[in-house]
């Protein structure tokens, strides 16, 4: 398949998008970037990413890239002033408060639930668990507490799917 240039196609009329997990590099997304991107959101002082970066502080998600071992202090300290003034907000949605402060324990048959999609009756799994969410870190499993459970249900919220032009077949 290739694509073909149409003069008579002038536009592009996107009606819906969504953005799966943008860390895709544990050396670089994640905690290489969080500094910088919460700066970004303004939610720290330049100072404190001004410490940071010129101690060449640099903290490896979970030890995946390496441990974490041989930190400086300076940069224990600012690394601990950023987590504590971002701890309430949702790496992935950083506009919004971090709701999976209030994970629940579910047993597997509380987390099906129903919609009714296109005049049918449909069920889905509610949340994810750590071990579903990354199932390569088997070390922070723990299948009994349910995170997300709020976004599934969202996700799945009739007038949401019509607004994002998902099938109802899907």
């Amino acid at each position: 398949m290739r694509a073909v240039y149409d003069p008579a196609y002038t536009h592009i009329n996107l009606n819906g998008t969504m953005v799966g997990n943008g860390a895709t590099n544990w050396e670089f997304d994640v905690w290489p970037a969080f500094p910088d991107t919460v700066y970004n959101f303004n939610m720290i002082p330049k100072e404190w990413l001004d410490t940071y970066k010129e101690n060449n502080c640099y903290y490896c998600f979970n030890d995946e890239c390496g441990t974490n071992d041989d930190i400086s202090e300076v940069c224990n300290l600012a690394l601990e002033s950023i987590i504590n003034k971002t701890a309430n907000y949702n790496w992935y949605d950083l506009y919004r408060p971090n709701y999976d402060l209030d994970a629940v324990i579910l047993e597997e048959h509380e987390r099906i639930a129903t919609v009714v999609i296109g005049g049918e009756e449909k069920t889905y799994r509610r949340g994810y668990t750590m071990g579903e969410y990354t199932p390569w870190m088997k070390h922070l499993s723990n299948e009994k507490m349910v995170m997300g459970d709020y976004v599934s249900t969202y996700m799945n919220d009739p007038d949401l799917r019509t607004a994002l032009n998902i099938p109802q077949t899907v």
